[in-house]
């Protein structure tokens, strides 16, 4: 009997919800109800006195609201926070919850034909400032969670169990990031050697697993498995279910699942069409009359994009006619012509580019495409560099929004390839708005 009570201690404790999780469940329901209270209040006035009968469907309304809130929420986890917390994750778990509430409230409305006496601009309202401060609330929720774990406060207290494993990259990654939620305590190569008292959780290598699970659960403290993936070079792992068999899936990227490619190609789109409109229609035939009479207005060059395959991207002629397009232009450049100087220092010549955005051959937001003799001598030197045509190239991407441009050696590739292989497979609709203000505004550190 003893031995049941144990284990099934442990079982609560990895299904518990932690103190930080249950106060911004609370702080957003409560959100959410003043949102809807507040209008309904400004908008309405005492409607219990001078309208019962819409009382009464609004009070039903803010049951129903509260009620499938409060579903969805549990039943999507949106209120979990992850070691590691990020504040897009949280976001945009947010956003997949007020999406999916706002139309199952409407879906109800219709059904019951109730939705006559509900006011569109007070659901319009209710719903935008909920979302606002939401918003709001989680970005300052997890930012305070964070800087709590940087002063120590609540971390929980991990021992590595294994002789083999990257023990090292896991104690340097906890010391660097105590805002993960963890603390390191001990390395031991055997379980006889933990101290249980001194610990919430052990991390040990695959050959411990089974053993590590009875040892912990006799004791009610969380295991995690920690294979030694480092050599393979992959910044994330996906488990997949097929049947009753787990697949370890590298580098599962976003936008291969669901919708959040069509969701990536509304954006490039929507900001395509601005930018012609609104940069492209007057600049163009601005530009043509300086740059027609010196050898055309246009320039296009062969480069590398989605899966491997190779397009035609445009760009404003900054160079002289006769100049060879497959050399890399340098500082001092005696090809740029002086317009073509003012052209690149402040990136206007990429503004065509926008045309190869609609035509779907780049998004607005990528790895940027490499020249041909780039492409090749890169993908022969730098391992994984094929990863980068997992996406469509961009007009700018996370290595240029953080500054890594210009320089061409060994290092500096590796850290702008690393940055895309990052937005690869961390891509999300944030990122994205993100790496475009980083970029417009310069800056470097914001992402």
């Amino acid at each position: 009997m003893l031995k049941f009570r144990v284990n099934f201690k442990a079982i609560m404790d990895r299904s518990r919800t932690t103190p930080s999780e249950a106060g911004l469940l609370l702080g957003d329901g409560l959100l959410l109800a003043l949102s809807f209270l507040a209008f309904a209040r400004v908008l309405f006035g005492d409607l219990r006195t001078e309208n019962p009968v819409y009382y009464d469907q609004y009070v039903t309304l803010f049951a129903m609201v509260m009620l499938l809130w409060l579903t969805l929420s549990l039943g999507m986890r949106s209120h979990r926070l992850p070691a590691g917390i990020e504040v897009r994750t949280v976001l945009s778990r947010f956003y997949r919850l007020i999406l999916i509430h706002a139309a199952l409230i409407a879906v109800w409305g219709v059904s019951l034909k109730t939705s006559t006496f509900y006011s569109r601009t007070f659901l319009a309202l209710f719903l935008s400032s909920y979302l606002v401060f939401g918003t709001l609330f989680r970005m300052l929720w997890v930012y305070a969670l964070r800087r709590r774990y940087r002063l120590g406060k609540g971390l929980r207290r991990v021992a590595t169990v294994g002789e083999q494993g990257p023990w090292a990259r896991v104690r340097a990654e906890l010391d660097r990031h105590p805002e993960y939620g963890y603390r390191w305590h001990s390395e031991n190569e055997k379980l006889a050697s933990v101290d249980p008292a001194a610990i919430d959780e052990i991390w040990v290598a695959p050959d411990l697993a089974v053993a590590a699970l009875e040892w912990a659960d006799a004791r009610g403290l969380r295991v995690r498995i920690v294979p030694d993936l480092g050599l393979l070079g992959a910044q994330r792992t996906r488990i997949l279910p097929l049947g009753d068999l787990p697949i370890l899936e590298l580098r599962p990227e976003p936008l291969s699942q669901g919708l959040r490619a069509w969701l990536k190609r509304f954006l490039d789109l929507l900001g395509a069409a601005l930018g012609c409109m609104l940069l492209l229609s007057w600049l163009t035939p601005l530009l043509a009359l300086f740059l027609a009479p010196q050898g055309g207005l246009f320039y296009r060059q062969t480069r590398f994009g989605w899966g491997g395959k190779p397009f035609q991207i445009w760009k404003f002629r900054t160079m002289v006619p006769e100049a060879d397009g497959t050399r890399q232009a340098t500082a001092g450049d005696d090809r740029i012509t002086p317009l073509g100087r003012w052209l690149r220092a402040t990136h206007l010549d990429e503004l065509p580019q926008l045309w190869n955005v609609l035509q779907g051959h780049m998004s607005l937001v990528g790895p940027r495409p490499h020249m041909t003799s780039d492409h090749e001598a890169y993908g022969q030197a730098i391992r994984a560099y094929g990863i980068r045509h997992w996406v469509k190239p961009g007009m700018t991407g996370l290595a240029q929004a953080r500054g890594l441009v210009g320089e061409k050696d060994a290092d500096s590739m590796q850290a702008r390839l690393q940055a895309d292989l990052y937005y690869v497979e961390n891509w999300s609709f944030l990122l994205d708005l993100k790496i475009i203000a980083a970029t417009l505004l310069g800056l470097k550190r914001w992402v």
